[in-house]
């Protein structure tokens, strides 16, 4: 059977979510999805079928006290069925190409509409590299400074001056890289009251958000609570300072913004970070599902955090980011970013304590190291429906997209990427060998 040169513990690290917010334990009930494979897009050779075979049936299954049964091997499908995942999709880059994209399962509980690799879902906090890669477009044009307070920009709202501002400032490198200081109101609680369903607009704004304002239900104002600089605090508001940073200098819409700066020229044709979800691509976004299987009301939840959260794309989509951002990594291209600012949104701005696979963040993206080939990941969870996972090798041009359209799909996002980090080979899973019991 397989031996695998890595600690399997880090894959527990894959349970937790990307917005901040636990999402709730799977639970094994009586609604099963409606599982169809669908819709693949090859780009290389015919042998690709045949890895592709191998990943959706050759799952390797973790239990939920985190145990890894090598003896095993599970289709997608069985794994879909046994987490309540009503839909999911996956995009593989291989030779820093999009070598196959497919689809899983159905765009909503009880209804017959397959997912495609054309269907959108909620990126959740994979919109922050996305996010951070439009606002150093502007710090390349020379409209913004990493190292600057924010509030000398700031219109809208500034942030609160305390004892710890007056030692460091918060700048823009420090909310892009969770070094704040700030506390992150979003956590606070209440925060069930700030979104809007489908076909619907939030109706209260991140201004509001960020002082409590009775309207959201958030019991606790953002402010500095430690010295900026010092250390990593993930903080979903801080990002979404940084969406009021970009509107107040520019003076047009974040969501717009975005548009002209990456999803435009990056040929993402089926992202968006409007709230509500445009007409055109309002037909192919998934339903968001609970743990059971269930849809979540109204459909998909939409806050005003866009910057932390507010993508919605498709794997494919977010592969064509991924592949753009190693390729200016590596001098290749300059369609968004140069080099040099590829290379400082992914050197390593602070440590991440405690954290097995991911050791540092730099400017809106985790970075780890696999037997010293470089690892850049962001994760993405919503406590009330989506999962998703990007993770990429800029020096071997490697990676993957999972997303999923349930709460309890983050366990099935670890085991399809370790499966596709096997079969293509992986720095993540160096010195895989085979092993009789």
């Amino acid at each position: 059977m397989l031996r695998i040169n890595i600690l399997w513990t880090v894959l527990l690290i894959f349970l937790a979510t990307g917005c901040g917010q636990p999402a709730d334990p799977p639970t094994v009930t009586t609604a099963t999805p409606n599982i169809v494979a669908t819709d693949i897009t090859i780009t290389t050779s015919s042998n690709v079928d045949e890895r592709v075979q191998r990943v959706e049936n050759g799952l390797i299954p973790i239990s939920e006290n985190g145990q890894i049964d090598w003896d095993e091997n599970s289709s997608i499908a069985e794994r879909m069925e046994y987490y309540n995942v009503q839909g999911l999709s996956i995009a593989v880059i291989n030779n820093n190409q999009i070598e196959w994209s497919k689809g899983y399962g159905v765009l909503e509980a009880s209804k017959n509409q397959p997912v495609t690799s054309e269907t959108l879902f909620n990126a959740c906090s994979v919109a922050k590299p996305v996010a951070a890669a439009g606002v150093l477009t502007l710090v390349e044009r020379g409209l913004l400074d990493l190292d600057e307070d924010v509030n000398e920009k700031l219109v809208s709202w500034q942030v609160p001056e305390n004892a710890f501002t007056a030692q460091e400032k918060v700048t823009l490198r420090r909310l892009l890289s969770h070094t704040s200081g700030l506390n992150d109101g979003f956590q606070s609680g209440g925060w069930e009251s700030c979104y809007a369903t489908e076909g619907e607009a939030p109706d209260v704004t991140v201004e509001q958000m960020l002082v409590a304002d009775p309207r959201t239900g958030l019991s606790a104002a953002t402010h500095v609570i430690t010295i900026p600089g010092e250390a990593y605090r993930y903080n979903n508001l801080a990002y979404s300072i940084v969406q009021l940073l970009v509107e107040n200098v520019i003076k047009e819409p974040f969501a717009a913004f975005m548009q002209s700066a990456v999803l435009d020229p990056l040929k993402m044709s089926s992202s968006t970070f409007e709230q509500p979800l445009p007409l055109e691509l309002r037909d192919r976004a998934t339903t968001e599902h609970g743990a059971s299987g269930e849809p979540t009301a109204g459909k998909r939840r939409h806050y005003p955090l866009l910057a932390a959260g507010g993508l919605w794309t498709t794997p494919s989509d977010l592969a064509r980011f991924a592949i753009e951002l190693m390729s200016a990594y590596n001098g290749e291209s300059s369609t968004i970013l140069s080099q040099d600012m590829a290379m400082e949104m992914l050197s390593p701005q602070v440590d991440i304590l405690g954290h097995a696979l991911e050791k540092a963040y730099g400017l809106g993206m985790a970075l780890g190291d696999d037997g010293g080939e470089m690892r850049i990941q962001h994760m993405g969870g919503c406590p009330w429906g989506s999962n998703s996972w990007l993770i990429a090798y800029p020096e071997t041009g490697q990676g993957a997209v999972v997303m999923t359209n349930s709460v309890s799909g983050s366990t099935i996002r670890a085991e399809i990427v370790l499966g596709i980090a096997i079969e293509y080979g992986w720095p993540l899973v160096a010195g895989v060998g085979s092993s009789a019991d």
